[in-house]
């Protein structure tokens, strides 16, 4: 019996045009026409259906992950600023942030890792440009500009554009059994406040400070005075009726620069 060359609506065509000559010859065509039938519906079976190729990395690709970090990082400083660091699981911030709690383990490790990357990345460049200042200070001449300002005017502005960090320092850090303390202390404040001594220290050296300012107090001093208006922000908008707007924040850094440099300089002789 020969091979079924044609499909079956041919078939059915020709079925109604062919002149069927007894029931024999009608039993005979049913069987051809089933044949060919079952032959055609099991080619279409095992053909292979191409897959869509999926290339790699994950879905969305690199922009997507970026966005997805950005979202993991924000909803986690929303939340660790309202919340003990126990009281929010990996699921409350992938909610908050819109994600898969999965994207948590997969960008930062585990919640500590995202905690950890939360604050680098906004403290990081602070604690690079003190090291800078530091590094310059030893290669500066005497009569170089004073790097105070510049110290003054670095963490202010980082504290009024990342409001959240004073909060979470007075949450995290220096609440009764802070979750996070020696953390802080070792990664964090020893490596920039630890640097302030240093950076006081040459510009004694230099004659910019005077001969009895004490490298160490006076570093206590400027960190006070750095940090307490952010981390009081809410009493002192009420008590003295200001808002940290980029207008007031400038004004406080030139006071604060001023206030402390111009107390604790060297004296000058006048002619």
């Amino acid at each position: 019996m020969g091979t079924c060359a044609v499909n079956s609506t041919d078939i059915w065509r020709r079925t109604r045009t062919r002149r069927i000559a007894s029931a024999g010859d009608q039993s005979m065509l049913d069987i051809k026409l089933n044949k060919c039938l079952i032959n055609a519906m099991t080619r279409t079976a095992h053909k292979v259906v191409p897959r869509s190729v999926r290339r790699p990395g994950r879905p969305g690709g690199a922009a997507h992950a970026v966005a997805i970090r950005a979202a993991l990082l924000k909803g986690a400083r929303e939340l660790f600023t309202r919340r003990d660091f126990k009281a929010v699981s990996v699921r409350d911030i992938a909610r908050e942030a819109g994600v898969n709690p999965a994207m948590v383990h997969y960008h930062f490790g585990d919640k500590e890792g995202l905690y950890r990357a939360m604050l680098a990345e906004t403290i990081g460049p602070v604690l690079e440009r003190l090291q800078e200042l530091v590094g310059r200070n030893e290669k500066t001449s005497p009569g170089s500009v004073p790097e105070v300002p510049e110290v003054v005017g670095t963490v202010m502005k980082m504290l009024a554009r990342e409001p959240w960090v004073a909060r979470l320092i007075v949450r995290q850090v220096l609440a009764e059994e802070g979750p996070f303390r020696q953390l802080f202390i070792r990664e964090f404040a020893s490596k920039g406040g630890g640097r302030l001594p240093a950076l006081l220290g040459r510009a004694i050296e230099r004659g910019s400070l005077r001969k009895d300012f004490d490298a160490t107090l006076g570093a206590l001093s400027l960190m006070s005075m750095l940090l307490f208006p952010f981390i009081a922000q809410p009493v002192v908008e009420q008590v003295f009726g200001v808002r940290m707007t980029d207008a007031f924040v400038e004004r406080l850094i030139q006071h604060t620069a001023r206030l402390y440099y111009e107390g604790a300089r060297a004296e000058r002789v006048l002619p």
